[in-house]
């Protein structure tokens, strides 16, 4: 056992004393001194994840008889919600998406049906909450934020991480594992976010929600145009329609025209009300491990070699800023897999993969040494950590997959699997690598 599965282990241990027992099933509370939750962000879904793929790097069956007993407990959920027919956000990792990402990926290790049923409800849920609008359909939504910003009412949102390009991305995802028949929701998802798209002179652009409710112009993958491009480009792929793949490319186009050279490299800003732009994510949610997953899928779908040296460049900048040892604004006190060390960590070796050059399995090895530099070591492998940047001093142990400890092993796990050249990792419906190794 390398070390690395090692420490895999040991956040297994702090996850462990979190657990809740139910009449359904498992959960887990979101913090020690929290209650259990159930989203794919913060709660038991995301945490079930990294079980399948302890149980998948392993082959310990104790690992997905608890990956099960989630499910269930996270299936009556589902039925109880579906069945009243309660609102939950079609957001893709906090909301209905999540849901069905999950269930499937549990269906597909443990062969039983009812979770299969499970993301079918679920995916009907979210088609449910649609509003025939324009040339397609879309979602009105609570405006996101509402709790940091003060502004409260709804809005049309459209991005990746809340709005209607994570659902085309869940719908082309149902659509592959056979939940779906045929695209036509995500043609028609697609075809209103071509409605509201806003032309620039630097290309096609999207922000989080159509009429913005507060200042917000963030290019990248979470909030903008590199998150709808992707879900645009990835219809093409299933569908040829040029216009797909037109508008991806000009939206590349904008996000090209938003980066800013560094020492080495360039990093593309995080929002465009501050000028100059400073600060700059380098995280999943608005810096390279994300915005690089669009411009890698334009490289496989065109093989244009200008998208993949924008990624050469674009990782430079990321070290450029000395990352992960020196925290920079973009890089605070977070570890996870949406804003921090985790998510970069994971991206590096899926560049490792593509590229075999060693210097992407360097930086995600000493990812791997920070996280466990700054690590909690009683009762298991945790970490305190700050999700919010704007709050570096309200700081939580979380749990959970995009924000929490159940995120870090699965890098950890990924990391230990890549170095036994057998990798396992559970990808995500916006990831455009691939491995064949263990079923992944």
């Amino acid at each position: 056992m390398n070390d690395f599965l090692q420490h895999a282990h040991s956040i297994d241990t702090f996850l462990s004393r979190q657990r809740s027992h139910t009449e359904a099933g498992t959960a887990w509370k979101r913090t020690p001194t929290g209650k259990p939750s159930h989203s794919f962000y913060h709660g038991s879904a995301g945490v079930m994840v990294y079980y399948i793929e302890l149980y998948l790097a392993t082959d310990n069956t104790d690992y997905l008889s608890t990956a099960i007993s989630a499910g269930d407990n996270l299936l009556a959920y589902v039925n109880q919600k579906a069945s009243a027919e309660e609102f939950i956000t079609i957001g893709f990792y906090s909301g209905w998406p999540g849901l069905v990402y999950t269930l499937t990926e549990l269906f597909k290790v443990s062969h039983e049906p009812r979770f299969k049923n499970g993301a079918i409800t679920a995916l009907n849920r979210i088609t449910a909450q649609a509003s025939n609008i324009g040339a397609g359909i879309g979602w009105i939504e609570p405006i996101p934020f509402s709790d940091i910003t003060g502004i409260i009412g709804t809005r049309e949102v459209i991005d990746l991480s809340v709005g209607s390009a994570g659902v085309g991305i869940i719908y082309l995802y149902a659509y592959r594992e056979g939940l779906l028949s045929d695209l036509e929701l995500a043609r028609k998802t697609a075809d209103r976010l071509l409605e509201v798209a806003e032309p620039t002179e630097d290309g096609l652009r999207w922000l989080m929600m159509v009429d913005m409710a507060f200042p917000f112009t963030a290019p990248n993958f979470a909030h903008g145009g590199a998150g709808v491009g992707y879900f645009l480009a990835d219809l093409y792929k299933e569908t040829g329609d040029s216009r797909y793949l037109e508008a991806a490319i000009s939206a590349a186009d904008y996000v090209k025209s938003r980066s800013v050279v560094q020492q080495q490299g360039h990093l593309v800003c995080h929002n465009e009300e501050q000028q100059p732009p400073t600060l700059f994510y380098l995280g999943v949610c608005h810096g390279p491990a994300g915005t690089g997953r669009f411009m890698y899928l334009l490289y496989n779908i065109t093989g244009d070699d200008d998208y993949f040296d924008w990624i050469t460049a674009n990782f430079l900048g990321l070290l450029s800023t000395g990352a992960p040892e020196q925290r920079c604004k973009g890089l605070w006190n977070n570890h996870g897999q949406c804003c921090g060390d985790a998510g970069i960590g994971d991206y590096a070796l899926f560049l490792y993969h593509e590229t075999s050059n060693q210097h992407y399995l360097d930086y995600a090895l000493r990812t791997a040494r920070e996280l466990i530099n700054t690590a909690d070591s009683d009762q298991g492998l945790s970490w305190n950590m700050a999700e919010h940047r704007g709050r570096p001093e309200f700081v939580e142990r979380q749990t959970g997959y995009m924000q929490g400890a159940a995120g870090i092993g699965s890098f950890m796990l990924h990391l230990a699997t890549v170095l036994e050249h057998k990798p396992v990792k559970l990808l995500l419906p916006e990831t455009p690598f691939s491995y064949t190794a263990n079923g992944v």
